[in-house]
């Protein structure tokens, strides 16, 4: 746990809390353990997460990706998914509006509005049955994207492209997040939207431009005085 929480305190943390899992076991029913051992050893801090994509990044994206990395990308950056279950979704998950598929990793089932960006791209996707992303090229085109594999072709891009260096899938969730919130969304809402939960959605939203949060308050005052002036 300490030689892989040096650089990935997330994993470590997540090795820790297995390790207690089967403890709990082996100490129940099975009378394999007199007591846990994992007992009192303290997680790593989770530091920041991961980041949203910068604007320039999200920039290029727009700009540049083609073929099913631009639909990789466009379904991440608009319903805030995971890459797990970006490579799953297909016409068949529509519903009323809105994408919906149970997530791999929790088995939560959100309900993601199609946004008039995403709506735009998917009007030149050919309908057919299977997930809307295919490997283009290789031994399995035509085939399903795996995880792993959307992941490679995305490495090669960001290893040729120094725009996209720090940018990972996981990023887009973030910037799916803190979309909803510029425009007022409540946490909640976001939850059932994105499926995850409240406090995922507050901590995502630590990244929120504060700045431009502030301003837009400032001018939604200075509207109200303008709508109260009356002349003389």
């Amino acid at each position: 746990m300490d030689k892989i929480g040096a650089d990935k305190p997330g994993r470590a943390n997540n090795v820790l809390d297995a390790l207690r899992s089967m403890c709990r076991w082996a100490m129940g029913p099975r009378e394999l353990l007199s007591r846990d051992p994992s007992q009192g050893v303290a997680k790593f801090s989770a530091g920041e997460g991961h980041k949203p994509w910068t604007p320039e990044q999200l920039r290029y994206a727009d700009q540049n990706l083609t073929g099913m990395l631009r639909r990789a990308y466009v379904l991440a950056r608009y319903t805030g998914q995971r890459v797990s279950d970006i490579v799953r979704l297909g016409w068949t998950d529509l519903d009323e509006g809105g994408l919906s598929l149970p997530q791999k990793k929790t088995g939560v089932r959100p309900w993601c509005p199609i946004y008039p960006e995403l709506e735009a791209e998917m009007a030149s996707w050919e309908k057919r049955p299977g997930p809307f992303l295919l490997q283009e090229t290789g031994k399995g085109a035509g085939k399903p994207f795996s995880t792993n594999q959307l992941w490679k072709v995305f490495d090669k891009l960001r290893e040729d492209h120094p725009t996209l260096d720090g940018a990972v899938w996981h990023g887009l969730r973030a910037n799916a997040v803190i979309h909803l919130r510029q425009n007022g969304v409540t946490a909640l809402q976001i939850s059932d939207m994105v499926g995850m939960s409240v406090e995922t959605v507050e901590h995502y939203s630590r990244h929120t431009n504060r700045k431009a949060g502030g301003q837009a308050v400032l001018r939604d005052l200075q509207e109200r005085k303008q709508a109260k002036t009356v002349k003389q």
